[in-house]
């Protein structure tokens, strides 16, 4: 057969080459048209989108890093205006703020809570819900409970004890010495005013365990508390334990104060049974912010190690004359009063409980006045979330006291019970400005900014 020649004046290169690169452009446009499909519809993670190599196509070879320093694994979507920063929220978060927990990161979630206040528990069973966790009851007493009377009776002996040792201790007559605010005398770790005197062991032979505060403890573990009885049905607590020197009736001594303390410490006495590397303990008329476990988890990440408490919820302190621990809200802890929302840790529980069961200043003031004693003599690592993230709703009356407590409630940015309401039909009225009428947590925290707060 002959050989063809090709001739540059012969038509039949040129058209064979024309074809030939029509046939090149088809086949790139059907590969970009395939990759737009793939990502429009492929389950898998999209092809890279990379500025200075847009010709990697392993996927897996990237993220296992061989590509890192040009490596981006950004869908390119331009009908997706979130669609960049879905990608950063996925990939930059920390696992704790994209995952979840039904503990919100703790170990557990406690409610301190009265069994027949059956509307309450309803209600925080309701928060539970709307936010995906997971809350364990804890039993209150009754303030009514007879046992408490027998713990005034106690309390009343350990006060004579305790201002006798005191007043020879600081040289100073028994009257002097009383107070029942926040480092008050009755529940300083030491005699002298710098708690370098211990006091000493508490041994009574009425009780076989050592002390009235172990014989309590065993009764409770027993089931006997209702052999707990006072020496007389008709003792008055407040009567037993006024403190003449207290300027404030508010901080008397009463039933309630009493139930308040007791609760907290079985709560305290369950974390540590229960070997919780965390908790956060609630009371069981509060309400939180919407985003808490997000806002929690960054929080978290910041506090050392070593930390005792952090006060999510507190009223009538001044934390935010401490700068910024690490994070806009967190501080650290001054004088945080109010107890409804709080996380402790395991040391931190074990370290408390050792100091409010205590026989010589056990009960003898309120527990919020404890606590933040024990912060501001140094004896725990605290820190206080401000503004909080946990308020009381105020929307009920006190088991506690007449009315609903004082007039702090406290804002929030996103309140989860306000959502409950809209979503059950239910009237949410906005907040009125009144300059005359503000809530006293937004007027101290002005005094704190303009130097007018008084610790």
């Amino acid at each position: 057969m002959p050989r063809v020649a090709w001739s540059v004046r012969s038509p039949l290169p040129y058209a064979l080459t024309a074809v030939i690169f029509i046939l090149v452009v088809a086949s790139n446009h059907n590969q970009q048209s395939n990759l737009g499909d793939d990502r429009a519809h492929s389950t898998t993670p999209p092809a890279p989108w990379s500025a200075k190599d847009r010709t990697a196509t392993n996927y897996a070879e990237a993220k296992e890093g061989k590509l890192a320093k040009e490596w981006s694994s950004f869908p390119y979507d331009p009908t997706d205006s979130l669609a960049y920063r879905n990608h950063l929220e996925l990939t930059t978060s920390p696992p704790a703020q994209i995952t979840h927990d039904e503990h919100l990161g703790f170990s557990n979630i406690y409610v301190l809570s009265l069994p027949h206040r059956t509307d309450r528990r309803d209600d925080m069973l309701k928060l539970a819900s709307a936010l995906g966790i997971t809350i364990t009851f804890i039993d209150a007493a009754v303030k009514d409970e007879p046992f408490f009377q027998w713990i005034a009776e106690r309390v009343a002996e350990t006060r004579k004890e305790r201002v006798a040792l005191m007043a020879k201790t600081r040289r100073v007559k028994p009257s002097k010495l009383g107070g029942l605010g926040i480092g008050s005398v009755w529940v300083s770790q030491g005699q002298d005013t710098s708690g370098r005197v211990p006091f000493p062991p508490m041994l009574d032979d009425r009780f076989p365990s050592g002390n009235w505060l172990t014989h309590l403890e065993e009764f409770h573990s027993e089931g006997r508390m209702d052999e707990l009885a006072p020496s007389t049905p008709e003792v008055n607590i407040t009567e037993l334990l006024w403190d003449h020197r207290e300027w404030l009736p508010l901080r008397q001594v009463d039933e309630g104060v009493m139930s308040t303390f007791w609760g907290h410490t079985r709560v305290l006495k369950a974390i540590v049974e229960n070997e919780d590397e965390s908790a956060l303990v609630l009371e069981d008329d509060v309400d939180m912010e919407w985003d808490i476990e997000r806002m929690w988890s960054r929080m978290r990440r910041k506090l050392p190690v070593d930390w005792d408490t952090v006060h999510l919820g507190s009223c009538w302190g001044f934390e935010m004359q401490q700068p910024a621990y690490l994070h806009p809200l967190l501080h650290k802890a001054t004088s945080p009063k109010c107890l409804h929302g709080w996380a402790v840790s395991k040391k931190g529980a074990a370290r408390l409980l050792s100091l409010l069961n205590n026989p010589w200043s056990a009960y003898a003031t309120a527990v919020d006045v404890a606590v933040p004693s024990f912060i501001a003599d140094r004896l725990l690592k605290s820190f206080s979330v401000e503004p909080p993230i946990i308020i009381q709703r105020k929307d009920g009356p006190s088991d506690l006291k007449t009315g609903s407590g004082t007039k702090w409630r406290g804002l929030l940015r996103d309140s989860t019970f306000e959502r409950i309401w809209t979503d059950e039909g239910l009237e949410v009225k906005e907040d009125v400005w009144d300059p005359k009428n503000l809530d006293p947590g937004t007027k101290l925290r002005f005094q704190c900014i303009d130097g007018k707060g008084k610790g």
